[in-house]
């Protein structure tokens, strides 16, 4: 059996402190910030998709903008309304859907990151949620994250199988009930691993999204996340790894040291 391919991205890309530690401090204004990403990596996660509704003219923009990067993709953060409001309108999902249309036409979309919430926690209702909002996007690739440990359960995966959703694997701070990293395959073809940092101060703290993710992993702690990520390679023939660690670029700079040891 063949391995899997191993693609690596940033969540996020749009930082006022990523300039001048990931882009250039000097840089002409017509500067694509997409396209120089692309020179190290595979796809991007959208954030602003979570915060509200991506109007078409934004999501056509970043399909113009990678035209020349036609294996680039995007992972699309779904709508936080959907996930930790838990609030399903027909209009919401309408424009959600329009809004994906240009990356889909394009073969840009890699699928919707379906994220939610520590408080979170497995129960009946939960998973009715979860398996409703499923079907609602059942066009697309769904990757589903859970925070609390709750979820880690083989039934669970089980369910994941046979309806192809994606589980994801998250590397977070070991505290509290927080879910551990898993090596855990329950599509078909793609397997989905994000890290998020492990700075256990900041993360419950209410310090703001910065604080949170301000986290440098160690040459040790990415030896770790690499043997539990090869765990999987003879087994998906996708990979994607995400970097959440987004604070002053360190995630752009643990996703390329990961890159070198799972290739090496």
């Amino acid at each position: 059996m063949s391995e899997a391919a191993y693609l690596f991205g940033p969540a996020g890309w749009s930082y006022r402190d990523w300039e001048g530690t990931v882009y250039p401090g000097k840089k002409p204004r017509t500067f694509n910030h997409l396209d120089f990403l692309s020179r190290s990596f595979d796809f991007v996660e959208v954030n602003t998709s979570f915060y509200r509704i991506p109007p078409v003219k934004l999501t056509s923009g970043w399909v113009r903008k990678t035209e020349a990067l036609p294996d680039f993709t995007f992972w699309i953060k779904m709508y936080q309304q959907f996930t930790h409001q838990r609030k399903v309108s027909r209009q919401d999902v309408s424009d959600f859907k329009m809004a994906l249309e240009p990356l889909q036409l394009s073969s840009k979309l890699a699928g919707l990151l379906v994220q939610f919430p520590y408080s979170f926690k497995l129960n009946t209702g939960h998973l009715k949620y979860v398996l409703a909002l499923a079907r609602i996007f059942q066009e697309y690739p769904l990757a589903i994250e859970f925070r609390h440990n709750t979820w880690n359960r083989e039934e669970l995966f089980e369910v994941f199988r046979e309806k192809h959703l994606i589980w994801v694997n998250i590397d977070q701070p070991m505290m509290s009930l927080n879910l551990p990293l898993t090596s855990v395959l329950t599509h078909p073809d793609i397997t989905y691993f994000r890290l998020h940092g492990r700075n256990r101060k900041s993360w419950f703290a209410d310090e703001g999204r910065d604080a949170r993710y301000n986290y440098d992993y160690n040459a040790l702690e990415l030896n770790q996340i690499a043997r539990k990520i090869k765990e999987l390679v003879a087994l998906a023939k996708k990979i994607f790894i995400s970097g959440n660690n987004h604070y002053k670029g360190k995630a752009v700079k643990n996703l390329l040291e990961l890159k070198k040891i799972l290739k090496s």
